[in-house]
């Protein structure tokens, strides 16, 4: 934090010392007002009270003058606080309002939310802590909408924190309480440590958990010892007679009070008075009842003597001057707001001539749209057309093909001069056509289900990676290339929700697919776990591939890459409207080009259709 007051202390170091008679003092001066706003102190052996005062007048028009806002508004709010806390209220209600004046006139947020703090901490001097509290929140929700100001909101939040624990808002000190810990966490330091620790500590006690508030107080003696801060060691002093009195020593949280009390200008009057107070119940209840009276009449003297009545009126009349300027911003709001609705309503009208223009044009040309429909539509049935008859005359030749192969071979068996090797081969060219004579028939039955509703599923749990393996083993059984085919996968077992035999279908069809364009090389299958809830497959050859400018097509029915292949152009079509009905997504990868590669997901618990049927 104190970079950013660095340079601006430095000029002012050179000016201020020009004005004085011993340039060294004066760089004492500074050095000590620097430590408290860097360490969030509001006091120090070096710099009291009368001392912040004194200095700060005779800095703050500098700082003015040099336009470094931020700095002189943090001196300004650090001299409301020296007045509040030596008991000046009058004092320290006309420099918060002072301060509130040149932040609006500078419309600058941090300085109007340091007065918003300095208000807070006149209102806790005189022990009014709810309206303190309010003061601190609205210094808080400033500082929230400006960038860069977590220090100053970690200034705010030890003093707004303990006065909530005081006050008995605990589950609001909770919340503020971790805001202060990210806050901490993001941008560390021994002293906002130290605040965070005594605030962790104060808080467990009066939860009813002084041990572990014990824990946090330990730390906070470590990091108080350290930095040796006397507003660091009379916060916690107080903190530590709380947690005598919560463990019944009463005696010993006596103390503790006693020397808050004895030590010079460090406690603020109504502070003082407090203590005294807390004291007198003390001894109430360790039975020393007289002290205890004297104490009480004591401090009822010196209350009066306060004139707390007269202060708090000038407190409140500040405040309500925050509230006329905040039913001034609330006014612009909405002017602002009617302002906005006028110029949207405009912006509405302006739209629906425009549409209306344009609806008018969309009328004009609508039979020429009506024109320019019907002829893509005579396009579409021509293609239709062009794409049936194609099918038929694929169909015809794939069907006459095996069937000639079955006619002229079984003719050949019947003769009995042909040899056991020439009768073998004859019965296994009859087997692998009958095999391809039924897989036509099947593509055409599936072809007639191709209605998304008229497809059945059997789903049940199944292992995919046993499936892969039996598919493989078939597929390399029935095979006509001399590529090799092979399962890859680091799953010992993956468990699907689906239809065995419609996986198999795919995953048959994709690999079958793959030995028609790979004479040789490899055709992998892979398995794998895409995330938590969808496993994906993946077929890669590496035979002639696909051309991009036909990759959109390839899932479209009777679409064939080589018209002189075997098939009928349906395969990819059925694989596309299985998977799809399971849930998944089958396309192929533009990325690859070492040939070929298919790739489809599928869910791994209950399936698209199953959720359906449901």
């Amino acid at each position: 934090m104190g970079k950013f007051i660095n340079i601006a202390f430095i000029a002012v170091v050179t000016l201020y010392s020009a004005t004085t008679h011993a340039a060294d003092k004066a760089t004492m001066h500074v050095s000590a007002l620097q430590n408290l706003i860097d360490n969030s102190l509001n006091y120090s052996k070096e710099a009291p009270n009368d001392s912040i005062i004194r200095w700060g007048h005779e800095l703050a028009p500098i700082l003015k003058k040099q336009k470094e806002y931020k700095t002189f508004f943090q001196l300004k709010q650090l001299i409301a606080t020296a007045y509040a806390t030596r008991g000046d209220m009058n004092m320290a209600i006309d420099h918060a309002r002072q301060m509130y004046k040149e932040a609006k006139e500078l419309n600058y947020p941090i300085g109007i939310a340091l007065s918003s703090r300095a208000i807070g901490d006149a209102y806790l001097n005189a022990n009014m802590q709810e309206p303190a509290i309010e003061s601190y929140k609205e210094a808080l929700e400033l500082l929230d909408k400006i960038p860069g100001s977590e220090i100053l909101e970690q200034e705010i939040l030890p003093k707004f924190i303990l006065t909530l624990i005081q006050t008995s808002h605990m589950d609001e000190a909770r919340t503020y309480l971790k805001r202060f810990e990210n806050l901490h966490t993001a941008a560390p330091t021994p002293t906002f440590h130290f605040f965070l620790c005594a605030c962790k500590a104060y808080y467990d006690i009066e939860a009813g958990n002084p041990e572990k508030g014990k824990a946090s107080l330990d730390e906070a003696r470590k990091i108080s010892d350290q930095l040796r801060f006397l507003y660091l060691r009379s916060i916690f002093n107080y903190i530590l007679g709380q947690y005598y009195q919560a463990i019944g020593e009463y005696g010993l949280a006596l103390q503790q009070y006693e020397r808050l009390i004895n030590t010079p200008k460090a406690p603020a009057p109504n502070k003082h008075i407090g203590l005294q107070l807390e004291c007198a119940q003390l001894l109430t209840k360790m039975g020393r009842t007289e002290e205890a009276c004297l104490i009480y009449q004591k401090a009822n003297e010196q209350k009066d003597s306060l004139n707390a009545l007269s202060y708090a009126r000038q407190i409140n009349d500040l405040r309500g001057m925050y509230q006329i300027d905040q039913m001034e911003i609330r006014n612009q709001i909405q002017r602002n707001q009617i302002t906005l609705w006028v110029i949207i309503a405009s912006i509405f009208i302006l739209v629906l001539i425009l549409l209306l223009i344009v609806r008018i044009r969309q009328e004009a040309n609508r039979l020429l749209h009506s024109k320019e429909e019907l002829e893509i539509a005579r396009k579409y049935a021509e293609n239709a057309i062009h794409t049936k008859s194609l099918f038929l005359s694929n169909m015809s030749h794939e069907i006459r093909t095996p069937l000639n192969a079955l006619s002229g071979f079984s003719s050949i068996l019947t003769e009995e001069s042909i040899d056991n090797d020439t009768r073998r081969q004859c019965n296994d060219i009859i087997q692998q056509n009958s095999e391809l004579l039924l897989k036509l028939i099947n593509d055409l039955i599936d072809l007639s289900s191709l209605d998304p509703g008229k497809l059945t599923f059997n789903f049940k749990e199944c292992d995919a990676v046993n499936i892969c393996r039996n598919v493989i083993d078939t597929v390399e059984k029935v095979k006509q290339t001399q590529a090799g085919v092979s399962f890859i996968t680091s799953l010992d077992k993956l468990t699907l929700r689906t239809d065995e035999s419609r996986l198999q279908q795919v995953l048959i069809n994709l690999l079958i697919n793959a030995t028609k364009f790979t004479t040789e090389g490899n055709i992998t299958l892979t398995l794998e776990k895409e995330s938590e809830t969808m496993a994906l497959f993946t077929v890669t050859d590496t035979g002639c591939g696909i051309p991009p400018e036909k990759q959109n097509q390839i899932f479209n029915r009777f679409e064939k890459l080589n018209e002189g292949a075997q098939g009928t152009g349906l395969g990819l079509s059925i694989c596309q409207l299985i998977i799809e009905q399971i849930g998944g997504k089958i396309w192929i990868d533009p990325e690859y080009t070492g040939g070929a590669r298919f790739r489809f997901t599928h869910p791994i618990g209950p399936t698209k259709e199953e959720e359906a049927e449901g």
